[in-house]
């Protein structure tokens, strides 16, 4: 960057400096056409020299904020997702699975509360007799749970709003990108827990940006930025909800 401005400055200092000279020694007639097209030659180097550094400049601003909209659709979908397991005890395989959670699905609304009651059972091992007014012996925690009610899983997450049905694929201006969403297993201390993972291509993003510019933008590690050629949600090896951009573009965690 301060190298392409020290070229601006260089380009501009020359030409005002021929410009000079030109005027101090060619015939009057010639002077004005040759110091017309000069001055048109410096402007038109500015221009381009302009141009070169601003064409990082506004690549980064148009990426990020396509990134903050993509990243926001994995926010949804991390969101929905984790309703749909609370529910059905596994992540949905597709879309449509979502959808129809939304439309159809409830929540539960329950109360739970920590509580302790007699151990009846290691009491009457160690031959503990309670008194009648609950002193002495042993004792465990329990947890009340009572159903309070449902509430509707639309207005739960989605309440006036139906961007829910367009989870699968990230609008850009006139073109869509699709979401990759898959399911697996993975086996852990003698269970299986059900996994998800959500991605979206840059190369995709990016599509009609500087393909320079987006080579690069692929080959990127940073902490600041999201590395390799993929925004990911989650993982099908392991038990994660994490996503891999920065915390700047929404929570990754």
């Amino acid at each position: 960057m301060l190298l392409l401005l020290l070229y601006v400055v260089i380009t501009c200092v020359v030409a005002v400096v021929l410009v000079k000279l030109i005027d101090k020694f060619l015939p009057a007639k010639a002077r004005v056409f040759v110091s017309i097209t000069l001055w048109g030659i410096c402007f038109g180097l500015a221009y381009l020299i302009y141009a070169s550094v601003m064409k990082p400049i506004e690549f980064k601003q148009e990426k990020e904020a396509r990134y903050e909209i993509a990243v926001k659709k994995m926010l949804d979908i991390k969101k929905l997702q984790s309703g749909y397991k609370s529910v059905h005890g596994k992540y949905a395989d597709t879309f449509e699975e979502l959808v129809k959670f939304v439309e159809t699905g409830e929540f539960e609304i329950i109360s739970r509360k920590d509580t302790a009651v007699i151990d009846a059972a290691k009491n009457a091992a160690f031959r503990i007799v309670v008194g009648p007014d609950g002193v002495g012996g042993f004792f465990k925690d329990e947890v009340i749970i009572t159903k309070l009610g449902t509430v509707k899983v639309k207005d739960s997450l989605f309440k006036n709003s139906d961007r829910y049905k367009r989870l699968n694929v990230v609008k850009v201006g006139d073109f869509e990108v699709p979401v990759i969403m898959k399911t697996n297993v993975v086996p852990r201390n003698d269970m299986n827990i059900s996994v998800f993972e959500a991605t979206i291509d840059k190369n995709a993003l990016l599509k009609d940006l500087d393909q320079e510019l987006v080579k690069q933008e692929n080959k990127v590690e940073s902490i600041d930025e999201i590395n390799g050629d993929k925004i990911i949600l989650g993982s099908l090896e392991e038990v994660t909800l994490t996503g891999n951009w920065p915390k700047k573009y929404g929570n990754n965690e």
